[in-house]
């Protein structure tokens, strides 16, 4: 018995140093359920962008259908009910000494192998012209290297030139070709470096020369963030006015994004109505995990971007996303969606070190060192990996997860009797900050000077953001406001992004109070919607008022947008403790083993420890340190035949335990900064709730149960594990000293 009781409370006390729930695999199997969308045409575009799978398979990629088999991605698509492919093209995404940009270096030759292996599955093939070397979108339309100094009517002939050449390869290669887009987001930004009325030029060249190569080619031209109503209808009527012959209207829609579905329905009908076109979601896609699986920073990673999206991040809740947009897009007749980069997985699960090289080799990262000369977004902090991996619809292994297959079970419904709410699948953050994304007027609440004002120009969220800037001298700005917080430890972060600076600029996110003085790492500028998070935790010993905010000081002419301040309060858990405690407890009856005072001494300890458990404020650092001594006085445990030297070893758990106290107060005093930081490639703005003021959410236990009665498990309690592994060494210790005993 005496091997009995050391190994439970070794055992105990190795919980207090194990974290309390241990991740599940991505592709751990899980039963989804997929409502019906009524009306569904059998010609709807259930379509893919996956124009980086060449780069993905040259790095070692390899996809996985939902029973784990290898097999071509194309027959995995086929066989959950993918019918279309969008591949971008991009003129020239190589350096000088030939290196590949990244992000798939999606130049002809790629669009020509992904639409032959396409046509080879029965689908047909969307080839989107971006017109630049590398992205293009609505922060950057820069044209290619070699139309750099054409003016705008030379400009338009070699749009027309390569768009017919590129065009005829891809007919020649025997690809069926069904849409070509003229551009890509093409909004305010315009084509190839043309904003403004030039652009309906080049618009006019691509759409000339893809109808002279296949009359029969729909011509798309692609906008985005139909939330601004107003504004992507007046592209509308701009092609119009200026008689361009094109036949789809094609818009992005991203929930986390641009708002709500039944205005994207509303957007969509009037174009068809008013203009008399066809239309659709050219790109869309949500996220199953929050999790990380490469090493490089995803672009959608937090819980306050799943509040704005609607759907927490889960499989479940991303194939409720893409079911709703292809219900809202048949709902206004569109001709179909697409989903954007699915495909996009981690090359390794080996982190940012490993995979850099393939990412720099193969292109299968977001963008290569190569790309810094090109592109102003790309420098040598952001470049690297996927920072789409988590909204893939394959697993970090690549294995197809269970939301692929809503492609084809939107014609029928699956398992239309689980029970399912999205809003009650997690609970997501909110700030403890009223109106922090700046969406109500009213900002008496913040204070901030003349060089930083209230915007609907580039918000991370929502219609507004605020936005700072100075053209006239160096200037220092920001915003802060004060809220009273009762003693507990708190996380700050605020969502920064801008440009034009000499790299002296000096922008932090803060916390100040009685006793805190905190701030994050310095947010440095990386253009723009290449959004950077400032982000430090601190902690309260009492109730106190707090200044929250954030300093920028900058050059002249340099320029930004501050978004999204998210206060959250950190949960206290006691699971471990708990656990280590129980187990403790019910050995502690059997005394004959160790010394007296040594037994003395635990037991003192188990009583601190449960006054802990008991103590309803306690903070986290508190229940760590009480768990700290709870192993050391298991450790001093002296037995009854090294009895002539437990008066020294328990003088030394006397010193264990009183500098696990002076490590408790210390904890409770404690704060550092972290941060992390974004770099974004896709743009979007969404709505996003309003948050109450001067409260604490918390969360339902009816309504957790009822969530973790419906849907399963994203993790593994370590509780559990721990009464497995409790009762496992009992049996175990019983057996030998069974077998001792006989």
């Amino acid at each position: 018995m005496k091997i009995g009781l050391r190994l439970s409370l070794v055992f105990a006390a190795s919980l207090c140093l194990l974290g309390g729930v241990i991740p599940i695999k991505a592709n751990e199997n899980t039963k989804i359920r997929v409502d019906k969308v009524e009306n569904l045409s059998s010609d709807f575009i259930m379509g893919t962008d996956i124009s980086t799978v060449i780069a993905q398979e040259k790095s070692g990629v390899e996809y996985k259908d939902e029973n784990g088999n290898v097999k071509d991605i194309f027959d995995i698509l086929k066989e959950n009910g993918v019918n279309y492919i969008r591949v971008r093209v991009w003129n020239n995404p190589y350096d000088h000494n030939g290196n590949g940009y990244g992000a798939g270096n999606s130049d002809i030759e790629k669009a020509i192998e992904i639409g032959k292996r396409a046509t080879a599955h029965g689908m047909r093939l969307l080839v989107n012209f971006h017109y630049s070397d590398f992205w293009a979108d609505p922060g950057r339309q820069v044209p290619p290297k070699d139309w750099t100094n054409m003016n705008v009517s030379e400009k338009s002939e070699a749009l027309y030139q390569y768009t017919k050449t590129s065009l005829q390869k891809i007919k020649a290669a025997g690809v069926d070709v069904g849409m070509v887009q003229v551009g890509n987001e093409t909004t305010s930004s315009g084509i190839a470096g043309e904003a403004g009325e030039e652009r309906y030029q080049l618009f006019a060249a691509g759409a000339k020369a893809v109808r002279e190569v296949d009359a029969s080619i729909l011509i798309a031209f692609h906008f985005t963030n139909p939330d601004k109503t107003e504004t992507i209808l007046n592209y509308a009527k701009g092609l119009s006015d200026h008689h361009i012959d094109y036949d789809v209207f094609a818009t992005s829609y991203y929930s986390f994004w641009h708002g709500n579905l039944d205005n994207l329905t509303s957007v969509l009908k009037t174009v068809t109505e008013k203009y008399r076109k066809k239309t659709l979601v050219a790109e869309t896609s949500y996220a199953y995990t929050l999790e990380d699986g490469d090493g490089q920073q995803n672009v959608i990673r937090t819980q306050n971007q799943m509040m704005v999206g609607g759907y927490p991040a889960s499989v479940q809740g991303q194939s409720h996303a893409l079911r709703d947009v292809i219900d809202a897009a048949n709902k206004a007749s569109a001709l179909g969606i697409f989903y954007w980069e699915p495909a996009w997985t981690p090359v390794s699960s080996k982190g940012k070190e490993v995979n850099t090289p393939i990412w720099e080799k193969y292109g299968s990262g977001w963008a290569s060192s190569a790309a810094i000369e090109y592109d102003p977004n790309v420098n040598q902090e952001n470049y690297g990996g996927s920072e789409w991996d988590n909204q893939a619809l394959f697993d970090f292994t690549g294995k197809a997860l269970p939301s692929l297959a809503t492609f084809k079970y939107v014609y029928t419904g699956l398992n239309t009797n689980l029970k399912y709410d999205k809003n009650e699948e997690a609970e997501l953050q909110e700030s403890l900050l009223s109106n922090s994304s700046f969406e109500e007027e009213d900002l008496s609440d913040y204070t901030f000077n003349d060089f930083i004002k209230r915007r609907q120009d580039t918000p991370k969220t929502g219609k507004y953001a605020m936005n700072f800037y100075n053209g006239a001298n160096d200037y220092t700005t920001g915003i802060e406001r004060k809220i009273t917080l009762p003693a507990g430890t708190y996380q700050f972060s605020a969502q920064i992004q801008g440009g034009d600076t000499n790299g002296s600029e000096d922008i932090y996110a803060f916390a100040r109070a009685e006793a805190v003085n905190v701030q994050s790492e310095k947010a440095k500028l990386a253009g723009w919607s290449n959004w950077q998070t400032a982000k430090l935790n601190f902690t309260l010993t009492k109730e106190t008022e707090v200044t929250l905010g954030v300093f920028v000081k900058a050059n002249k002419g340099s320029w930004g947008t501050i978004d999204d301040l998210l206060l959250t309060r950190e949960g206290v858990d006691k699971t471990k403790l708990g656990t280590a405690l129980s187990s403790v407890k019910e050995k502690l009856a059997e005394t004959m083993h160790y010394t007296k005072d040594s037994l003395a001494n635990l037991k003192e300890q188990v009583e601190e420890a449960q006054a802990i458990l008991q103590k309803d404020d306690a903070t986290q650092a508190e229940i760590d340190a009480e768990c700290e001594a709870l192993q050391t006085a298991i450790q001093a445990l002296v037995p009854l035949e090294n009895q002539s030297s437990s008066n020294v070893q328990h003088e030394d758990t006397k010193k264990t335990k009183e500098n696990s106290n002076n490590k408790e107060q210390k904890g409770e005093n404690s704060h550092a900064g972290l941060t992390d930081s974004d770099s974004s490639n896709k743009n979007g703005k969404s709505s996003q709730t309003n948050r109450n003021k001067g409260t604490l959410p918390t969360t339902s236990d009816k309504k957790l149960a009822k969530t973790k009665e419906l849907l399963p498990s994203t993790g593994t309690s370590m509780s559990y594990l721990a009464g497995i592994g409790v009762v496992f060494l009992s049996v175990f210790v019983a057996v030998i000293s069974k077998k001792n005993n006989q």
